[in-house]
């Protein structure tokens, strides 16, 4: 599924409909969240593949569980918190071991945060092509990634996104901070 009319014909084949209480309003507002939800999964998946099977999961688990939903609240975040969840159960049903980080990821990230970039540098980045940019992000570590994907691009406020990945409002503050830092250090050729 690509966008909301794909959505939707995938609700009506499935036969699925919200919970009493729910209303054909909120289905569509859910269904017009697609596009985004395909986003932020290629953000927790990194597979274009997986990402569109998360959006359509979370699409039919937020429609059967309508009536969960507190009207007058940020139907996005909650939206994107059952998204968050089904990839965390997803992820540790997949799980074998611990996750091993990489020697150089670790590096990086030491480096990143002492790294005091020059007007030159800040230049160059400004610069920097949507392509790199984008390759750049796609090699941040999810941890920096979601939060950074969250509140910039889907506009949700610290404390939304907090309560989205489940974490307190300082981590989420500290985590893009150092994303951003490792934006900077890879697009600035630094790392």
């Amino acid at each position: 599924m690509t966008g909301p009319a794909d959505a939707r014909a995938y609700i009506r084949t499935v036969g699925i409909t919200p919970d009493a209480g729910g209303s054909a309003d909120l289905a569509d507002q859910i269904a017009a969240l697609q596009p985004r939800l395909f986003r932020f999964g290629l953000t927790l998946t990194r597979d274009q593949e997986d990402a569109a099977d998360l959006a359509q999961e979370t699409v039919a688990r937020a429609l059967a569980a309508s009536w969960r939903f507190t009207p007058g609240t940020n139907l996005p975040a909650w939206v994107f918190r059952i998204m968050r969840n089904l990839h965390l159960n997803r992820v540790r049903d997949g799980r074998a071991g611990p996750k091993v980080e990489s020697l150089d990821s670790v590096r990086e990230v030491a480096f990143a945060e002492t790294i005091d970039l020059s007007s030159v540098e800040k230049a160059a980045i400004e610069r920097a092509s949507l392509a790199a940019v984008r390759e750049a992000f796609a090699k941040l570590p999810a941890k920096y990634a979601l939060p950074i994907h969250l509140v910039t691009v889907e506009g949700l406020s610290y404390a939304e996104t907090a309560g989205v990945l489940d974490v307190p409002i300082g981590t989420v503050m500290s985590r893009i901070y150092r994303g951003r830092r490792l934006l900077l250090a890879a697009l600035g050729g630094l790392a």
